[in-house]
């Protein structure tokens, strides 16, 4: 705590000698020093906070098999959607660099979206489109973001994020450490990380699509070692609480050969 009752000619140590002041310290050189003392302080906070920031996230990358992840050149996922009591059988493919497809089939029609590192496509026969057509800009976005095998907290500062750690909150019964990542254009990412096993509990995303804010929560469970990476086999989602969609992983593969082709431009029998 620093007082104020410098009037009383205080002593500096210095080579473990005392060295009397002069004077009495006025006004003007007190505010210097409570000036000095509060910015050393706001810098050792920030070097503290982002110290354990580093903490957090390489206990994460630990548990979650990060270096093993960087060695995978493809990751494919099956499994199952369950949406309004449907249940749509999925594959989603991943290869380097941030390419993705990803099919969705049911009653003999397949949903297909495609996205090559740069361009998207789409072919939705749910909804009367049977050719691709192109992504809109916030789809791209999006399939950008999921492409990423690595996941959006590794070497963030490189991909432009900014991110911090905002404490420690509860979720449902389970401490979680909460890392919040922004992106370039105000996306937001919130992690909460189960501060004892450090796996991701939930993702609380805030993304602006067509202007607008759109927030959902991702809650990730039934983890499963594959090759020493940790994979969630069940992924669920909601919005304003509501459960959206289930989607349960039931094999997961990784290097597999996926062809280049396979994320470009969907190719039509017409075609």
């Amino acid at each position: 705590m620093i007082h104020n009752d410098f009037n009383l000619h205080p002593r500096i140590v210095t080579k473990n000698k005392y060295l009397a002041l002069s004077k009495p310290i006025n006004s003007s050189e007190m505010k210097k020093i409570t000036t000095f003392f509060t910015v050393l302080f706001l810098v050792s906070g920030i070097s503290l906070t982002a110290q354990s920031l580093d903490d957090v996230l390489n206990d994460y990358f630990s548990a979650t098999g990060q270096d093993n992840m960087l060695k995978v050149n493809t990751q494919k996922m099956t499994g199952k959607m369950v949406q309004s009591g449907l249940e749509i059988p999925f594959i989603q493919m991943i290869k380097r660099p941030g390419k993705l497809r990803i099919e969705a089939t049911l009653q003999n029609l397949t949903l297909i979206q495609t996205f090559n590192g740069t361009e998207g496509w789409i072919i939705n026969p749910f909804a009367g489109v049977t050719d691709p057509q192109p992504m809109s800009e916030d789809e791209v976005k999006s399939m950008k973001y999921n492409s990423d095998m690595d996941g959006m907290l590794w070497n963030w500062k490189e991909k432009g994020y900014t991110v911090t750690l905002e404490g420690e909150e509860d979720m449902e019964g389970t401490p979680c450490h909460v890392i919040k990542l922004v992106t370039g254009t105000g996306d937001t990412f919130t992690s909460y990380i189960d501060s004892d096993t450090s796996i991701m509990l939930r993702l609380n995303t805030k993304m602006l699509v067509m202007g607008n804010e759109t927030e959902s929560d991702t809650y990730l469970s039934n983890y499963m070692m594959v090759d020493g990476i940790a994979v969630p086999g069940k992924i669920e989602t909601k919005m304003k609480g509501q459960l959206v969609m289930t989607m349960v992983v039931e094999k997961a593969e990784l290097n597999t050969d996926l062809d280049d082709t396979l994320f470009e431009k969907p190719v039509t029998k017409q075609e």
